[in-house]
């Protein structure tokens, strides 16, 4: 959580014309640091992590997804900011989690898994984020409350993708143990 806070120091919460290729990378290799550098401890070459992460992150800046962490829907309609949040989130999960397989593949051995965890985690995290942005901007009337709902998308995602790769962890070291 502390990655995406500092981030917010070089990166601007905007809708997603405005955010693209370098603020992906930039927002990319901000958060992949700070996970590669928890890493280091579980998983080999973890300064792949961030790397991956920084590939994954410009490579969805550039596309219709757009820099997902960092973006608010354009609309006020609060049942497709759900809808749009869960399929963004399931597209960027995809993305990232196949790039992140990439660091993981070696050190785990059903890190195949992954990239669908992550879909399923960025999906329920930016779902409940754009939805409870939207419903603060709403009664509040101010862009805050968008940042506020970002915020429950990353304490979400941070959560289940925490729970998630421990698990994951967890089993690799069991079966290195057999």
């Amino acid at each position: 959580m502390g990655a995406f806070f500092l981030s917010l120091l070089l990166i601007e919460v905007g809708e997603k014309p405005d955010l693209g290729v370098g603020y992906g990378l930039i927002g990319g290799a901000v958060i992949g640091l700070a996970q590669s550098w928890v890493l280091k401890e579980y998983i080999a070459h973890s300064w792949r992590w961030m790397w991956m992460s920084v590939i994954a992150w410009g490579l969805v800046g550039g596309s219709s997804v757009g820099v997902v962490g960092w973006i608010t829907p354009a609309g006020e309609a609060i049942v497709f900011r759900a809808i749009y949040g869960a399929l963004h989130g399931a597209a960027f999960g995809i993305w990232m989690g196949v790039a992140q397989w990439f660091a993981l593949r070696h050190n785990i051995n059903r890190a195949w898994r992954w990239p669908w965890i992550l879909a399923l985690c960025w999906s329920v995290g930016l779902g409940l984020g754009w939805t409870f942005g939207g419903v603060l901007r709403l009664l509040t009337g101010m862009f805050l409350g968008e940042l506020v709902g970002l915020t429950i998308a990353w304490l979400a995602v941070a959560s289940l993708t925490g729970i998630a790769l421990n698990r994951l962890l967890s089993d690799a070291k069991k079966t290195a143990g057999n």
